[in-house]
């Protein structure tokens, strides 16, 4: 699991808790109020069938957005078709009721209102203004055919404070909660990859202080030989032991920059020792080189060292960026077979000696 993962299930579960709260919110809303208000005045309906007919498609335009948010944020169209379902049930039933007492009687317009809220919850929060607009005014023009007084205006104006209010607070409350439980994710990812960040880094802290002390324990008694004279710096054996012990110290504080193409950078380090003894090191790459980790870049640049140190006059490094990783290719006139070290890290070496002149390849895979 990445550290994008855990924060972005906890982002998705707060998402979930919300929307589920709408759901229960509509739900409730057309079963108790508006269910309630409907039967309460089903007297004063010239047909009470059909109001009942009405509230029935709403109920099952509800559902089906219920079903659909909750399954994630639905289409634009299939959003909208339920959205324009609601509003002609809203503005058929307001239609059907007594003419100077649609206010009082009429319990689609918050329905439809707060189905918009639901099918629309997770789109551009302007296409939610669009649809309440749509629904005033269609409600609007109903009392405007019955025929609209002063004291009917104000009720529709009172009404449409209050319903629309209430439903454009819930929908920008849903999206600030939204935002917050984004801008909590996000926080709690940079935590995790802060932490991440300063454990990787004590972890190669620790295995160069390693490395280091293994590099004592191999360079320090060649030092003591060399101040004690016991070692003679004009046998070849003894210039052999310097070259790498150089060598392999130039390679580890090469590991310690932090550049891109580390291998290639680790490499040139590698090199640097056999060059300043006069052999001439071409180091050449091919195609895009990934990234290869530290263990598997060690093994390749001892081999480097390896073959660099019993080098007499010149070598070739070629870097090729293969299908599943990266081969290495050494060309050198040696003399001899070269001892390397074994595979490891991914790392497949073979090696082939043709008279004076050593190939060797030090393959590494990342699968």
């Amino acid at each position: 699991m990445t550290a994008a993962q855990p924060t972005a299930m906890m982002s998705g579960r707060y998402q979930r808790a919300f929307t589920i709260a709408v759901v229960f919110l509509v739900g409730g809303w057309h079963l108790a109020g508006a269910g309630g208000q409907l039967l309460h005045n089903r007297s004063a309906y010239g047909s009470f069938a059909f109001q009942g007919a009405m509230w029935l498609v709403m109920a099952l335009a509800i559902t089906a957005g219920s079903v659909l948010v909750l399954r994630g944020a639905p289409g634009w169209r299939t959003a909208w078709a339920l959205a324009v379902i609601a509003l002609a049930a809203s503005t058929a039933a307001a239609a059907a009721s007594p003419a100077g007492q649609m206010l009082a009687v009429n319990w689609s317009w918050g329905s439809a209102g707060w189905t918009g809220v639901l099918v629309l919850l997770r789109r551009r929060f302007v296409e939610l203004v669009w649809f309440l607009a749509a629904e005033a005014l269609a409600i609007l023009s109903v009392q405007l055919w019955d025929g609209l007084h002063r004291t009917d205006l104000a009720g529709f104006l009172a009404l449409l404070a209050w319903s629309t209010g209430a439903q454009v607070a819930v929908a920008a409350g849903v999206r600030a909660l939204d935002a917050a439980a984004g801008h909590a994710a996000a926080a709690a990812r940079n935590e995790h990859e802060a932490r991440e960040r300063a454990g990787t880094a004590e972890i190669i802290r620790a295995a160069r202080h390693a490395r280091w002390l293994a590099l004592q324990e191999s360079a320090v008694p060649l030092v003591a030989e060399l101040a004690a004279g016991t070692a003679d710096p004009g046998d070849a054996q003894v210039r052999v032991r310097c070259a790498v012990q150089a060598a392999r110290l130039r390679r580890l504080l090469a590991e310690s920059d932090q550049v891109p193409g580390s291998l290639l950078h680790e490499l040139h380090a590698s090199a640097d020792v056999a060059e300043r003894r006069g052999v001439a090191v071409e180091i050449e790459t091919a195609g895009l080189l990934p990234r290869v980790p530290g263990p598997a870049r060690r093994v390749i640049t001892d081999a480097a060292i390896a073959i660099l140190t019993a080098a007499r006059s010149q070598a070739r490094i070629t870097l090729a960026a293969v299908a599943a990783g990266i081969a290495v290719s050494f060309v050198a006139d040696t003399g001899a077979v070269v001892r390397l070290p074994a595979a490891d890290e991914g790392v497949a070496i073979e090696q082939q000696q043709d008279g004076h002149t050593l190939w060797a390849e030090a393959r590494w895979n990342s699968r």
